[in-house]
């Protein structure tokens, strides 16, 4: 070796030193008990290139990073399992030992029989399950970032403990359950961010604009759709979910900047009575690993307090309902890289760090009480058997003939959750309720999965009034407005279901000599009128039920029957027979072609009473002031349930727009005090010209105080100025008062245009908010109005349940040429409200038509 040489090798050595300890120093920092990582696995700073908590990392990086991680790890492995809205990838990572992914299809069957109840418990073999689920919420970011810490410490980390945990655990890791919602945040706050970071919340940095990167492309909270399962981004996770079924799942979240950290338990008021309490025991062994970690970095958290536990809808209760511990983790948010708090200072690598602990508590709780895990999700399977046995309800019932479209859609949900169910055998009526063998199903209760079939089948058990974080009814089956019962005697069930039978949508007839005609009643006529429409094509609604003979027989059809008439058309008759087919095979519903326009009985086909269908031009408001979760879901049905596009004006523009290209514009809940006075004085004139103004929940209230609708809504009782109330219920007294979300049985007009399609009077409805609106003093218009002595399920204070009764949730007013169309609630609340969802769809189709007829000759 030459004397320079060796005179440079210590030079650069320190060089060396000094490149690598900014990774050194920041692997010191998030895993602060000294560790021998392996160097050929980079770690997410030497990857990415800066330091985790100086900068969002967005989603692409993300997957490339764990993609990394499967490159040069065989203890890890990468699964795409979907695709989100906006096109990006959903990522499921397997950390393990090589040992174990090498038996993967063993550990699979291990897994199977751990929740059949017949089966004995797993071998000492068997390693446990950890699920961790990160960025349900996009702008909740901290997790995300911890996602690759944790998967980084468990596959470079060479320490003893670390190399027992993989042999003795599969460790499953969601690290971006909403890759939409968590590139809106990372992009917003990287767009935003100083150098030096501001920490004043007041900046850019820390106010995300509408919609926020909370929710998902369609503006939903992914956090809510586990059991509901209307989003294309819940599927994969449930269905891989059930592949796993794992022993804990932990869901990692943010909230308020001022707050510390909580985890589970939760309050024993937030419990389900569906569930044994040995589930809610279980989230105490975990608590005490979560406790130890944070105790030794000195964070802050508390327990015990508040947030839901008895709603499967959530991704820290379904597995409660799988005999698992499901955890909410909550982190303080920084919002960005550092913002001031009560508590000082609040940093984003600090929130990332205290995710990061919990995370790797959570794999040692799962390795340390394995035994008691599998003892405890076994034993839960065996007492929903016990459980179901004993409920009065021994099966339950779905399905209509004349809505093969929702009958699919709860059918594909309950085999997505893996419920057992079967075709109905023979022709049934249960509480008066007629079911046909061919086009209805049975699920028995007796079965694994009754739990979470009650859930969907049965409203949400009593829950005491308590300080509720969401709503408190859940209850799936009501809100499709489908026909459904449950029986307390055997009903005749045939073979087992595991497939959604694929429809066949078509023409039956041929082609048409005088007009083709459709049911209202299926859900797909939506679809049908959407890209019949879109087409061009011209169509009438009959609003009077009619009899006529098709190829197949005389057929009824009730209010609201498509029917597309040959005369009149821009197309010949065979170019229109191609149209019509082709819209009921993507509608995947029978289209009658009829050869007569004369009636077998009811009106004919010429009758004033079949009016014409003008296309739909939508304007949906959405912007700062807004309800996201709310106007999302009218955008939502829009693009899937009616196939047609809309326009997004944002409040302000409502003065500078022209609005005369719109038929209809939608208010969803919301303050909408950027709408200046020209733009209220605008939308008064575009009404009286022939609009239709769509309002719900708290739109509805500012479009009555801004005089846009003659609309009264019905106060509650005012509280004596004088009464005395101890400072310590303050939030007990509010929250009582509060509407919880609620399923509430009302009375619709099945006549009305907005009740077409619907089958019978009685409605379910959703209330969520505290807007009750008073009957209209014309009668005709009062679409939907809850019952007198509403049947109620979820909490409701009797002061509330006082004030809704008897008040109307749908109704229209009529104002100049044009109308107002006013619901209480959101009316396709979390996008699976069907059955009232289809009331609003009619009040974009119907806009035209939805004031008092006139008679012939007026």
């Amino acid at each position: 070796m030459s004397f320079r040489l060796s005179r440079l090798l210590p030079v650069l050595l320190l060089a060396t030193l000094i490149s690598l300890s900014p990774a050194y120093a920041q692997n010191s920092y998030y895993f602060p008990v000294a560790q021998q990582f392996d160097a050929k696995v980079p770690s997410p700073q030497q990857f990415l290139g800066y330091e985790i908590g100086s900068h969002y990392t967005r989603h692409d990086q993300l997957v490339a990073y764990f993609n990394e991680l499967a490159r040069v790890s065989d203890k890890v492995k990468v699964e795409v399992i979907g695709q989100s809205y906006e096109q990006r990838p959903l990522l499921l990572v397997t950390i393990t030992s090589p040992r174990n992914h090498a038996r993967s299809a063993e550990i699979a069957a291990q897994r199977q029989a751990l929740i059949d109840p017949a089966q004995p418990l797993p071998g000492a073999d068997a390693p446990a399950v950890a699920w961790l689920g990160y960025s349900v919420h996009g702008n909740e970011t901290s997790s995300g970032e911890a996602a690759m810490l944790t998967a980084y410490y468990l596959a470079a980390n060479q320490d003893a403990e670390t190399a027992r945990w993989l042999d003795h655990a599969v460790v499953v890791i969601d690290p971006a359950q909403n890759p939409d919602g968590r590139d809106r945040a990372a992009n917003w706050h990287n767009a935003w961010g100083s150098q030096p970071p501001s920490a004043d919340p007041a900046d850019k940095e820390h106010v995300e604009p509408f919609p926020s990167g909370r929710v998902n492309h369609y503006f939903t909270d992914l956090n809510r759709d586990w059991l509901a399962l209307s989003q294309t981004d819940s599927w994969p996770k449930v269905a891989a979910f059930h592949r796993w079924y794992p022993n804990i799942q932990i869901d990692f979240h943010e909230m308020g900047k001022d707050s510390t950290y909580y985890f589970e338990p939760s309050p024993k008021s937030m419990e389900s009575p569906l569930l044994p309490k040995s589930s809610y025991e279980a989230n105490k062994w975990l608590a005490h690993f979560h406790a130890q970690a944070l105790d030794a970095l000195g964070s802050l958290y508390y327990t015990g307090e508040n947030f839901d536990n008895f709603s499967p809808i959530y991704g820290s209760t379904y597995p409660d309902f799988h005999g698992a511990v499901g955890v909410t983790v909550e982190q303080a948010s920084s919002r960005g890289l550092v913002q001031e708090s009560v508590n000082g200072p609040l940093h984003f690598n600090f929130t990332i760090r205290n995710q990061v602990a919990t995370g790797l508590a959570s794999v040692r709780g799962v390795v340390e009480d394995r035994d008691r895990l599998f003892a405890l999700q076994k034993e839960f399977f065996r007492s929903a058997l016990k459980q179901a046995a004993a409920y009065p309800v021994h099966d339950w019932v779905f399905g209509d003939a004349a809505d093969a479209t929702l009958t699919n859609k709860l059918l594909a949900v309950l085999l997505q959750h893996r419920i057992e169910v079967h075709a109905l055998a023979r022709d049934v009526e249960v509480d008066g309720k007629r079911f046909v063998a061919g086009s209805a199903y049975v699920v028995p209760a007796r079965q694994p999965q009754f739990r979470l079939a009650h859930a969907i089948f049965e409203f949400t058990p009593a829950v005491k009034g308590d300080v509720f974080y969401s709503g408190t009814s859940y209850a799936v089956a009501p809100a499709y407005g489908l026909r459904y019962a449950g029986s307390r005697g055997a009903l005749p069930g045939g073979a087992q279901v595991s497939t959604v039978p694929a429809v066949q949508g078509g023409i039956s007839g041929g082609r048409a000599g005088f007009a083709y005609v459709a049911d209202a009643r299926d859900f797909g006529s939506y679809r049908l009128l959407g890209a019949l429409l879109g087409d061009e094509v011209r169509v009438r609604t009959a609003h009077q039920p009619f009899t006529a003979a098709t190829a197949t027989g005389d057929v009824a059809f009730g209010q609201g029957a498509v029917v597309i008439p040959v005369a009149g058309q821009r197309l010949d008759g065979e170019a229109l027979q191609a149209k019509v087919l082709a819209a009921a095979q993507v509608a995947g519903i029978t289209v009658h072609a009829l050869t007569s326009g004369r009636a077998a009985s009811g009106i004919d086909l010429g009758s004033d009473s079949v009016r014409v269908l003008r296309k739909p031009s939508v304007a949906l408001v959405m912007g700062e002031g807004v309800s996201a979760t709310e106007i999302g879901s009218t955008w939502f049905a829009l693009d899937t349930a009616l196939g047609l596009p809309s326009s997004k004006i944002d409040p302000a523009q409502l003065g500078s727009v022209d609005l005369s290209s719109y038929t209809s514009i939608v208010l969803s809940g919301g303050t909408y005090t950027t709408v200046s006075d020209a733009g209220v004085a605008a939308l008064k004139r575009w009404i009286g010209a022939g609009g239709s103004l769509v309002v719900y929940g708290s739109g509805a209230r500012w479009a009555i105080d801004k005089g846009l609708a003659e609309a009264k809504l019905r106060e509650g009782d005012k509280k004596d100025d004088a009464e005395r109330l101890d400072f310590g219920t303050v939030r007990d007294v509010f929250a009582l008062g509060r509407v919880s979300g609620n399923i509430l049985s009302a009375d619709i007009d099945p006549t009305h245009p907005l009740g077409f399609g619907v089958q019978q009077r009685r409605i379910w409805v959703n209330k969520e908010g505290g807007q009750v609106l008073e009957p209209a003093k014309n009668a005709f218009l009062n679409v939907v109005n809850i019952d007198r002595e509403p049947v109620v399920n979820g909490y409701l204070s009797d002061a509330n349940r006082a004030r809704v009764a008897g008040s109307s949730y749908l109704q229209v007013v009529p104002t100049g040429s044009g109308n107002v169309v006013l619901f209480a609630d959101d009316p396709a609340h979390r996008k699976y409200w069907y059955g009232t969802e289809r009331l609003l769809l009619n009040a974009l189709l119907q806009a035209n038509h939805l004031s008092t007829p006139k008679q012939r000759g007026e």
